[in-house]
């Protein structure tokens, strides 16, 4: 340590006997409009600045006398290195004029854990996504804003609370009991986004990233499939979201100011049972009916709301140190009544410049929030699944008593609003501090030391006399973990010669998490008391889990002419949770890149139409270790009692000390140009992956006294193709016009299931099924005649097919003499939740300080199983039950169709005005007010489908991998209007 000191005392010498330099100019884009954010650094050294709003660059540095090389750097402009002679004379002055990049080849990006690369290097596709997009999209969470932004990411928000949690999948599943969610990397940090239901209701699941601001971004790099992200080695096949948040900048402090308010509603209603008829008799056969009064409940349970995202930020610095630190809270109360979320938010970043070859940087981040929940469907009781299972003939409101009726074997719906209490507290911080050295030419060196801490506590009051929970209940369930990363990564570049460079990557990486749960729950209450005190039974629950990750990483590229990109590299990575013989795990990954646009016959003759052409190519192998538990190689064991013996120990699964993780391998292909003058800019990528050792539980013999194993069987592959287009059609001095558009498709297969399939969730409905993509629908279908209509009962009724299985399992149908179903009762695959293509489209016009956006996202060819539809068959209070009141269908139609799971399949394509706004800038509009920005944005504001329910977006599995598609009493995601105003001081 000492060692360390003297080192940076000798630094600080040396510098004291530089001299101190003014750089300065103005940076503009090549139709002479100011580029503000462009980054301006001293090659080879840690002495940067970034342009103001006007484009303006201020550098001071000590430096000594002599040519230096100032680098410009900005998403969606061409990277510009100038040459700087430095003499006696202590200010310098460049005006540097900044070309349009549309497909980003000279954007610098971070391949992984800290390497640097220009995209014109890389065999694979890498996404970059401005942090103004982000927070300009009007989302409470950071991944939501992403949603159409990029190819080949899907993004779901699966439940309409106002913390609801996001599902994001790069390009396809890729395991089938573990989580496809990517990894996610804040300021080179590894960062939790686990999803733990701490309420027990199931669909009020919230993710980590939630925790974050999206106004503190200051741009997400994308990394997908295992080519890509190979280097990460067995945490990556899901691919790598790196999130880097905003910095500061030497000179006058810059104080930023943002206020918004914003409106939810509910988009759409759903049909319901309007007819003021009721039938007589519970016998089918009889048509009588009475009169009677209908409820819609739907507008007792949702309102419109408000919410509120104010944020202020101070960024600054002097020669050597430059600060960032902001500060931001949200409240946004849900559609659904007595629901809401509120976060606090601050987040502070030092840069050290030490010397012209040593930096230091520190950044911390703490959050606080606080939501409340309701339950509301899925897997358990609440307030739209009492909707759903009630006739609605009945009045909720409670009577002078204060007792409320009962509507149906789960509570009332008042009774949830006005009585019951969920809450969700969550408490984060995550902190780094960073070294970065280029003790000599050529060689970079940065060490990361990263900690994530976050705390969620769910508690929850069922008071005493509830209508079908007589004695009360209260539960409080308590998650917390803590990671630590430690990463030291370096880099060497060298011109061998004249036409080759080489850079050389390597680094060691070491991961830790500890994650503890813990729970109380008390039934039979005291009167009064909303907490676990005194209750008459109490049970307790507690877990604890550890993991250790460690690995290091070799990376070579050769740049031939600055035309051909050769990559190579490997991976050796090592986990806790798997046995010593299987511990250690190799990731090789190869890359190449081709700027065949840079060859002299290309510009002769095609440079004026296709100005760059990129060919490349990816081949990479990467992990995952989420669908295996840090003891699942161990046998485990439960405690039980027999015949009121307590004390007792039986064995649940056998452990398997040969696990290792799922093993993913990924080629690509690809190729990105641009035409026309760089005016439309085009990426186009097609993959395959195949996925092999999937860790599944294989079912085993009750003679070996367990009733599973884990263990590496099945395999599932992905197809997929990727198209991003950028073009500008017109863009002038005043006016621009940008249109992007993006399409992305994959064909999913699971097999070598042992069993041929299994349940994965949805009530079991949605299975893993050899041949067969992830999550589809197996379950019972109509029977029809020959022409493909449906075979009616002789009451006129729709009934299940019926039958028997040939040798390869398909379902054969059955008649009797009378021509009617016959056998056991068939299933079939029925729909598949995966989509056949996701796509986006975005206009961008912009009009001197006047600025409109509009993006359009769609999601086609995708089945959804409604509950929502089945239970409003049975139960008399949906639109089933009117149309056979109003004569329109057979009286017990809806009953029928209750057991026929493809009566319930529906089309969840849709086409969704994801965002649409607009803005207007004020330039210097008083004195002090560098620039002041009003906008209007709308989210989810209309959509486009033929879903019976309100949205067939939401998904009762929540953050589920494979069980997509199933919906039953969710909250809808509300539509948004945003007010906003954002000043610069």
């Amino acid at each position: 340590m000492s060692s360390f000191f003297m080192l940076i005392m000798l630094g600080l010498s040396v510098q004291a006997q530089n001299t101190a330099y003014t750089l300065k100019g103005n940076v503009t884009d090549n139709i002479g409009e100011p580029a503000p954010g462009v980054s301006v650094q001293i090659k080879n050294t840690s002495i940067g600045e970034i342009t103001d709003f006007d484009g303006n660059y201020n550098l001071k540095a000590n430096l000594n006398v002599g040519n230096y090389i100032l680098v410009f750097r900005s998403l969606g402009l061409t990277t510009k290195e100038v040459k700087v002679t430095l003499t006696n004379n202590a200010e310098v002055v460049h005006n540097v004029i900044m070309n349009l990049d549309i497909l980003g080849l000279d954007e610098i990006v971070i391949t992984g854990v800290g390497a640097l690369t220009a995209k014109k290097q890389l065999g694979n596709t890498i996404s970059s996504v401005k942090g103004m997009e982000i927070a300009e999209a009007g989302s409470v969470d950071i991944t939501a804003g992403l949603s159409g932004k990029l190819a080949g990411i899907q993004v779901s928000q699966n439940s309409g609370d106002p913390a609801g949690g996001i599902s994001v999948r790069l390009r396809s599943a890729s395991t089938v009991n573990g989580s496809s969610d990517p990894l996610y990397i804040i300021d080179g940090v590894i960062v939790n986004n686990n999803s733990t239901d701490v309420l027990g209701t199931s669909s009020v699941v919230q993710n980590r990233m939630s925790d974050i601001s999206p106004q503190d971004i200051d741009r997400i790099e994308v990394i997908k499939g295992a080519a890509a992200a190979a280097i990460y080695g067995s945490r990556a096949s899901n691919g790598v979201v790196q999130i880097f948040t905003k910095k500061g900048q030497s000179g006058e402090p810059i104080i930023t100011v943002s206020s918004s308010i914003n409106f939810n509603s509910l988009r759409k209603k759903r049909d319901y049972n309007d007819e003021p008829f009721e039938w007589a008799s519970s016998d089918i056969t009889n048509l009588e009916k009475v009169p009677t009064t209908r409820y819609d409940y739907q507008d007792m349970v949702f309102d419109n709301s408000t919410g509120t995202d104010n944020y202020v930020s101070m960024s600054g610095g002097k020669e050597n140190t430059n600060y960032f630190a902001s500060f931001s809270y949200l409240q946004n109360d849900g559609i659904l009544k007595s629901t809401n979320f509120e976060r606090q938010g601050g987040r502070v970043r030092i840069n050290q410049a030490i010397n012209e070859w040593a930096s230091a940087s520190f950044g911390t981040y703490f959050s606080t929030s606080k939501s409340q929940d309701q339950p509301n469907g899925g897997y358990v009781a609440g307030i739209l699944p009492t909707i759903l299972f009630t006739n609605n003939t009945i009045d909720p409101n409670a009577d002078a008593d204060g007792n409320y009726p009962t509507m149906t074997f789960y509570p009332n719906i008042l009774e949830y609003i006005e009585t019951f209490d969920f809450t969700q507290e969550n408490n984060r911080t995550i902190s780094d501090l960073q070294l970065n050295l280029t003790p000599v030419n050529g060689l970079k060196v940065n060490y990361i030391l990263g900690y994530d801490n976050s705390e969620s506590i769910g508690n929850s009051y069922i008071p005493i006399g509830t209508t079908t929970i007589a004695l009360g209940r209260a539960t409080t369930s308590t998650i917390s973990t803590k990671q630590i990363n430690s990463d030291l990564n370096a880099s060497f570049d060298k011109d061998i010669n004249d036409n080759i460079k080489s850079t050389t990557t390597t680094g060691f990486s070491w991961q830790s998490d500890k994650t503890k749960l813990r729970s109380i729950s008390g039934s039979g209450l005291a009167l009064g008391v909303k907490t676990t005190d005194g209750a008459a039974s109490i049970t307790t629950n507690e877990s604890r889990s550890e993991r250790t990750f460690w690995g290091g990483f070799l990376q070579q590229t050769f740049g031939i002419n600055n035309k051909l990109y050769l990559t190579g590299a490997i991976r050796l990575d090592g986990s806790s949770v798997f046995g010593k013989d299987e511990r250690n795990q190799f990731y090789p990954k190869t890359s190449m890149s081709y700027l065949i646009s840079e060859e002299d016959f290309w510009k002769n003759s095609l440079g004026n139409s296709i100005n760059s052409f990129k060919i490349r190519a990816a081949w990479g192998q990467a992990g995952n270790l989420t669908a295996i538990g840090p003891f699942d190689r161990l046998s485990n064991y439960s405690a039980i009692s027999i015949d009121g013996t307590s004390g007792l120990i039986a064995p649940t699964e056998l452990g398997n000390a040969d696990l290792k993780p799922e093993r993913q391998t990924e080629i690509e292909f690809g190729v990105d140009f641009g035409l026309f003058n760089n005016k439309i800019g085009v990426e186009l990528t097609y993959y395959k992956q195949d996925i092999e050792d999937l860790l599944l539980a294989r079912t085993l013999s009750p003679t070996t006294g367990f009733s599973s194993r884990v263990e590496n069987i099945g395999t599932m592959t992905n197809n997929g193709f990727e198209a991003l287009i950028t073009a500008i059609p017109l863009q002038t001095t005043d006016f621009s016009w940008s249109v992007t558009g993006t399409f992305s498709t994959n064909k999913n297969e699971v097999n070598d299931i042992e069993g041929e399939q299994f349940g994965i969730g949805n009530f079991g409905f949605s299975v893993a099924k050899n041949g067969q993509p992830l999550g589809v629908f197996y379950q019972g279908f109509y029977a029809r005649n020959n022409d493909g209509s449906l075979l009616l009962t002789p009451g006129g009724l729709p009934q299940r097919e019926k039958g028997s299985y040939d040798t390869n399992g398909n379902p054969v149908p059955e008649r009797d003499a009378s021509g009617q179903p016959t056998g056991s009762s068939l299933s079939k695959v029925i729909g598949d939740p995966n989509p056949d293509f996701i796509a986006s489209l975005t206009n961008e016009i912009k009009y001197k300080n006047f600025s409109f956006r509009m993006q359009f996202d769609a999601v086609q060819g995708v089945d959804v199983l409604s509950w929502d539809t089945r239970m409003f068959y049975r139960f008399g209070g949906g639109p089933a039950t009117a149309s056979e009141l109003r004569g329109e269908s057979v009286r017990g139609t809806g009953a029928a169709k209750f057991g026929i799971a493809e009566s319930y399949v529906e089309d969840g394509s849709y086409i969704k005005l994801r965002e649409v706004s607009t803005s207007y800038l004020l330039k210097d509009p008083l004195k002090g007010v560098s620039s002041v920005k009003f906008s209007i944005t709308g989210r989810n504001l209309f959509s486009i489908d033929n879903f019976s329910g309100y949205d067939p977006e939401v998904n009762m599995d929540g953050q589920s991998n494979g069980a997509r598609g199933g919906i039953m009493g969710l909250v809808p995601i509300p539509s948004v209007i945003k007010f906003g105003v954002v000043a610069t001081f």
